[in-house]
């Protein structure tokens, strides 16, 4: 087993790359003092890549996908350090109109909660078309031109009678359709960088499975890079391409999907997939014992010795650092360095 010591970002800098993220570090006001929810994030997307960002709810994967179009209120949240790079440029050092620029035809974002992101008092129909007209990616195009575009995605995410739902209010869809709608928001102008967020959360099984298929083929079809954010391992495994593993703020391993789930490295990893339930018969699914940090004082070591069976007292004393075990297979694990007298390993 090979090891290489270094720093993800620094391994990743080809400026071919469509998004690379650097050191983020995001931390949000409370009363308490500073909440550490995101804590030195890195990561990158390749054009024409599907990631998955796996985690449980709460280790921060939503916050450092809104910060990439800068969605937080800046009154509410520290941001230490980090770089965004975005094709190369910095979005953190974007003015605001460069950013909504970023927001209007290059990166888009599918919520989690389709209610939420759909305004209740304008019909579907004037929404799409806003997003096309406001775009200017179709500077010439008429009214009549418009509400084509806006019919043909509707079209492209398998919803019948376009005309009818585009007059329609979200609270006359289904919860299905309305994520489907929020699809075809997300791809009716061409985004080089398509966020899905936990897409499939409030909807059952059956239609969880018809999103994520006709979402991993609309991005194929069009050649577009996908973040898909998810707890599912399952999810991620039908879906991307590589997967990173965040807890608490941290990317804990990273690596192609089907060298993850052949070898997983990171005790948290093994958890995640543990918990998967098991339907042939192998009794009930094991869980991971205790709970994510406290993000005010989350201590100096890595934040998931206090769940973790192989920790040492290193772990709690010294963070460690993403390392590459095997060509692009990365892990943050004191379980794979040489051990060490003097650091006061046991």
């Amino acid at each position: 087993m090979t090891i290489t010591n270094g720093n993800l970002a620094e391994k990743s800098s080809d400026t071919s790359r469509l998004l690379d993220i650097r050191g983020l570090k995001v931390w949000y006001k409370t009363y308490r003092g500073n909440a550490q929810v995101v804590d030195g994030v890195d990561m990158y997307v390749n054009q024409a890549e599907k990631i998955g960002l796996v985690g449980e709810s709460g280790c921060g994967k939503t916050t450092t996908m809104k910060m990439i179009l800068q969605l937080l209120n800046p009154s509410q949240i520290v941001v230490p350090e980090g770089e965004i790079l975005f094709q190369g440029r910095d979005i953190r050092k974007m003015n605001e109109k460069e950013i909504m620029e970023i927001r209007r035809s290059y990166v888009s974002m599918i919520s989690q909660a389709p209610m939420a992101a759909l305004n209740p008092v304008f019909s579907i129909g004037k929404q799409m078309e806003d997003i096309v007209r406001y775009s200017g990616q179709f500077p010439k195009a008429g009214r009549k031109e418009i509400r084509e575009i806006c019919a043909q995605a509707v079209n492209d995410v398998m919803i019948p009678d376009a005309s009818r739902i585009l007059d329609s209010f979200p609270h006359q869809l289904s919860g299905g359709m309305r994520q489907r709608i929020c699809i075809a928001m997300s791809l009716v102008t061409p985004r080089q960088l398509l966020i899905a967020d936990e897409p499939g959360t409030a909807l059952d099984v059956t239609i969880q499975d018809q999103i994520h298929r006709l979402l991993r083929e609309l991005v194929e079809k069009k050649g577009r890079s996908l973040i898909m954010i998810t707890h599912s391992l399952g999810v991620a495994r039908e879906l991307v391409d590589r997967i990173y593993i965040m807890y608490a703020g941290n990317i804990v391993e990273t690596a192609e999907t089907k060298s993850l789930f052949a070898s997983p490295l990171h005790p948290y990893t093994n958890g995640l997939i543990q918990c998967v339930p098991r339907l042939s018969g192998g009794g009930i699914s094991a869980g991971i014992y205790g709970y994510v940090p406290d993000y005010v004082n989350p201590g100096i070591g890595c934040r998931f010795c206090s769940r973790c069976p192989d920790a040492k007292a290193i772990c709690a004393k010294e963070k460690p650092k993403l390392r590459q075990i095997k060509p692009g297979h990365w892990v943050a694990c004191f379980k794979y360095e040489a051990p060490s007298a003097e650091r006061g390993e046991q």
